[in-house]
């Protein structure tokens, strides 16, 4: 830009601060600001964040994606109904070694002369770019958990993840009905898991560490990223060395619930699972709000700022859950997707 000329992204960031510091009463200049933000324009906030998230995702999509051949392995139910279907893919990773020979029984890194495709994959809700011979795409989050990804792929020439798909999803590439031996291309493993719209360095593995609560919240295919947050390994150690792990599940009928046989593993590492039923996706704002709209005291207990993990609903249900938390207090880093 000429000289005396300011940029546009500038003014535009000059005239956020200024809304920011004119609505919180010069909150921005404080400790803690991000969250004063946060919390005093709330509406704002949100459309601002998944407007940038939505932006850098669509570039990310366009740019030239390295895409993998990807075979389905098996197609399994995954609820009674058979609706909801879990796909065993097997994703081309076939990399050669620098050396002539093996040193050990382990794989490793350095004598690899590219890294391998499952390499990317270390944190729950992530996805890949699925592509079919048309050149058609659908986003999909994995169901796997990291480890058990790594497990099951090593020393093998392909890299074997799990998605949760529904079979009544006929748009896209209709993966709930692809067969044994299908195949389609997958992107590289893309994202960083369970996040903040607001600020992409609050996620799953910080609150870990900072030892918050966390409340895992799902419906229909969105408990497939909730569940590789459940069979995690962290996750469990987590929730069995006294830290509370609470997971709320909207389903329509016992018959269309995903994992119902994963339940009891579940509870038994420590996790309190709380099956949700009801037609509308919304009967979950019941399970953890009362009437006035204040969040229930056995979900979040006094002097606690737990972390939420939001996955799977219709789009007004989430922006409604979020600004009901937003009125609670839990401010948006607090608040983690993997659909947006």
């Amino acid at each position: 830009f000429p000289s005396g000329v300011t940029p546009p992204a500038k003014l535009i960031a000059m005239a956020q601060h200024r809304t920011a510091m004119r609505i919180g009463g010069g909150a921005a200049s404080r400790p803690g600001a991000r969250e004063a933000a946060s919390l005093a324009i709330p509406g704002r906030a949100r459309c601002s964040a998944r407007r940038r998230d939505a932006r850098s995702r669509a570039a990310l999509e366009d740019k030239d994606l390295t895409f993998n051949t990807t075979t389905v392995v098996e197609n399994r139910p995954a609820s009674a109904d058979g609706v909801l279907r879990t796909l065993l893919l097997s994703v081309d990773d076939d990399v050669r070694q620098l050396s002539g020979r093996k040193f050990g029984s382990i794989p490793s890194l350095e004598r690899l002369e590219n890294p391998r495709w499952i390499d990317a994959f270390n944190q729950p809700g992530q996805y890949v770019i699925a592509r079919n011979a048309e050149g058609a795409k659908e986003r999909v989050v994995l169901a796997s958990t990291p480890y058990d990804a790594h497990k099951d792929s090593a020393f093998l020439s392909a890299s074997k993840v799990q998605i949760l798909v529904d079979r009544n999803n006929t748009g896209g590439l209709n993966l709930g009905n692809l067969a044994p031996g299908d195949q389609f291309e997958s992107s590289e493993v893309l994202g960083r898991g369970f996040q903040s719209l607001f600020h992409e360095e609050d996620r799953l593995g910080l609150s870990l560490e900072e030892g918050k609560n966390l409340v895992l919240v799902a419906s229909g295919t969105g408990i497939g990223p909730i569940r590789a947050v459940a069979d995690w390994a962290p996750v469990q150690a987590y929730a069995g060395n006294g830290h509370v792990v609470s997971l709320f599940y909207h389903y329509e009928s016992l018959e269309s619930a995903a994992y119902v046989d994963e339940f009891q593993s579940w509870r038994e590492a420590g996790i309190h699972v709380r099956p949700c039923q009801g037609k509308d996706a919304s009967v979950i704002e019941g399970e953890l709000f009362d009437q006035k709209g204040e969040v229930r005291s056995t979900i979040v207990k006094p002097d606690t700022d737990p972390s939420f993990l939001i996955s799977g609903f219709p789009g007004k249900v989430t922006a409604r859950l979020s600004r009901l938390l937003s009125n609670n207090g839990i401010s948006g880093n607090r608040v983690f997707y993997c659909d947006f």
